[in-house]
């Protein structure tokens, strides 16, 4: 038999925040956006407020010593780490996974029809939580979507596990349209007006009418949720097609400088990765998102950016930089103020599947370069060395009042045990 199953963290940068910080259990925590601007984790415990979704950090900091609120700034570095380490006991557990998002994972079954999903899931909820101290919700079912229907109903239960029945129409005759994958509330009005007002309506619907009057997507889902795979293996975790780092800056800013050090510094962030993929990148686009501007004129928030193709494939940063900055002055728009700006290397490939350029001798200075500079970074954290292009002092970087240590990624901010 064939059985999906789907892992959850629960609220997951709050419990990596927790898993170095004790302190946070048991408290409201709420981890905040880029340059502190909005809740985007919450515990339970701050979900009882019963505050808004997404409620930005200044309508709350007045507030917090008195509700006793703990807020925490984006360790993007800490939560990639410790997602790491989840997906890792997951592939050792199962047969194949599809890591969805950051903290979401499918996971496919091949197994006895006496095979016991539910005590299976204990298994790997107890090890995770064990081994890396991540709460997770388990949901298994026959297809995608039933099993993120699972997994919903799993993460309310004292377990945090669920296995959905071979009938499942009576669970879903009581799931409003929302709690379906992929259905918004835009969607959900369309098809309440059809007089499908629940998952269970929806399964019974005709996929034929629904993929004529809305889409195949929706289509699928409708085939899913009767108990028929229809969303086909999304290999999540094959070769990366594209590479993107993006940061806001903690103000808006019109200055030059500013621009071009934060995008060498990004590109030197996504050049990293790529070396780690062993991979290099054919060009890299090059852009600045625009605020808008209401002075004597009103100028709406705009967007510009520049594609920049290299000779031949590349993985390091000296030789990109070297190509695409006199490009940088095409994206920069006078009397304009920059919000954000990122890089994305695109036309990737893998080392080994390159074909030398028998017209062009390469210069392999860079890459030695590079690869020193890697290690040094890699021995004793990163920064440790960087072009002076990239900005020392780097005051545009976003605003992050409440940042936690990189616990697991720096030797110098290692959690120490006394």
């Amino acid at each position: 038999m064939k059985t999906v199953g789907l892992l959850d963290c629960n609220n997951f940068y709050v419990s990596c925040e927790r898993v170095f910080d004790p302190s946070l259990e048991g408290r409201p925590v709420a981890v905040l956006s880029n340059n502190d601007g909005s809740c985007i984790s919450r515990s339970n415990e701050f979900k009882a407020l019963n505050l808004p979704k997404r409620i930005p950090y200044y309508m709350l900091k007045e507030y917090a010593d008195r509700l006793g609120i703990a807020f925490r700034s984006s360790n993007y570095t800490l939560y990639g780490d410790m997602s790491a380490r989840v997906m890792k006991i997951l592939e050792d557990m199962t047969h194949l996974i599809e890591q969805y998002s950051i903290d979401e994972s499918f996971f496919h079954l091949n197994h006895a029809a006496d095979f016991d999903c539910f005590e299976f899931g204990k298994t790997v909820r107890t090890r995770v939580l064990k081994w890396t101290g991540i709460p997770c919700g388990i949901g298994f079912a026959r297809t995608k979507t039933l099993a993120k229907i699972a997994n919903h109903i799993g993460k309310h239960t004292p377990e945090g596990i669920f296995v959905m029945p071979d009938d499942p129409l009576p669970i879903l005759d009581q799931l409003p349209l929302t709690e379906v994958w992929g259905v918004s509330w835009r969607l959900g009005t369309r098809l309440e007006k059809l007089g499908i007002r629940t998952a269970g309506d929806l399964a019974r619907s005709d996929s034929c009418f629904i993929r004529k009057h809305f889409n195949v997507i929706l289509a699928q889902t409708v085939t899913e949720l009767q108990g028929t795979p229809a969303f086909a293996y999304d290999d999540f975790n094959g070769p990366v097609k594209r590479i993107a780092f993006s940061r806001s800056f903690n103000l808006p800013t019109g200055s030059e400088q500013v621009i071009r050090e934060s995008l060498l510094h990004y590109t030197a962030i996504a050049a990293e990765k790529l070396r780690k993929l062993h991979q290099s990148a054919s060009c890299i686009y090059i852009y600045a998102d625009y605020a808008a501007e209401y002075r004597q004129e009103t100028l709406p928030s705009g967007y510009c950016g520049h594609l920049v193709a290299f000779p031949r494939p590349l993985s390091d940063h000296l030789s990109m930089i070297d190509i695409f900055e006199p490009e940088i002055r095409r994206i920069i728009v006078p009397g304009r103020r920059a919000m954000k700006t990122g890089v994305i290397l695109l036309g990737l490939e893998n080392e080994c599947d390159q074909t030398p350029d028998l017209f062009c001798e390469e210069d392999k200075k860079p890459a030695a370069l590079t690869a020193a500079m890697d290690e040094i970074n890699r021995k004793f954290g990163r920064d440790s060395v960087f072009l002076m292009g990239e900005g020392i002092r780097r005051e545009w970087s976003m605003r992050q009042e409440f940042l936690s240590k990189h616990f697991t990624t720096d030797w110098q901010q290692i959690l120490t045990v006394k």
